[in-house]
């Protein structure tokens, strides 16, 4: 995933690695891509080793240099198999330590419980923001093509779900509904 955020970005225009990381921080693709923010030098590292990228311009200021990359064609070439990787593999990511905690919540307070999935509710709305943020930050930087609209409209009914779900299971505990006896 990481290759090919670098080197979709680098495709569109000549980046540096702070480029990279600026753009990763400002649209909050560490949050919704799960990319980190420290493996993005690893990978330029590791892309220009395979011929994916290249310098085309060092510049530098003061005593430090800054390596400017752009893509090459086997980089062109590569990214096309990590569109068609990401495209084929599923990806089923479920809230597991959420789940494994529910299903033990009877064993917990009432109150307590509840407080703790408030918690969670205010964590996933303070997400939910960030997420938001990123995309309009994206949008300053491009006209959201159909295709990354419809990924963002995606993440938000799935973060609605989710919410929706913590307010249930928030109705069950204070109402003790919590197993079939």
């Amino acid at each position: 995933m990481t290759d090919l955020y670098i080197l979709g970005l680098i495709s569109m225009k000549p980046m540096s690695g702070y480029d990279v990381e600026q753009n990763l921080k400002n649209t909050m693709v560490d949050r919704w891509g799960g990319i980190l923010v420290g493996s993005i030098y690893y990978a330029l590292n590791k892309l220009e080793k395979g011929n994916y990228i290249k310098v085309c311009e060092t510049r530098t200021v003061g005593k430090k240099s800054t390596k400017i990359y752009k893509i090459t064609e086997l980089g062109k070439e590569h990214k096309k198999e990590c569109v068609m990787k990401c495209l084929v593999e599923p990806q089923n990511t479920y809230p597991t330590q959420l789940f494994a905690g529910l299903m033990f919540a009877d064993e917990i307070e009432k109150q307590e419980a509840v407080k703790s999935l408030n918690i969670q509710i205010e964590a996933q709305k303070r997400h939910l923001a960030e997420i938001k943020k990123g995309e309009e930050e994206k949008e300053k930087q491009m006209n959201l093509p159909p295709l990354t609209r419809l990924t963002f409209d995606y993440i938000y009914e799935m973060e609605e779900m989710k919410m929706k779900y913590l307010y249930e299971a928030i109705h069950l505990i204070k109402t003790r509904e919590l197993t079939d006896e």
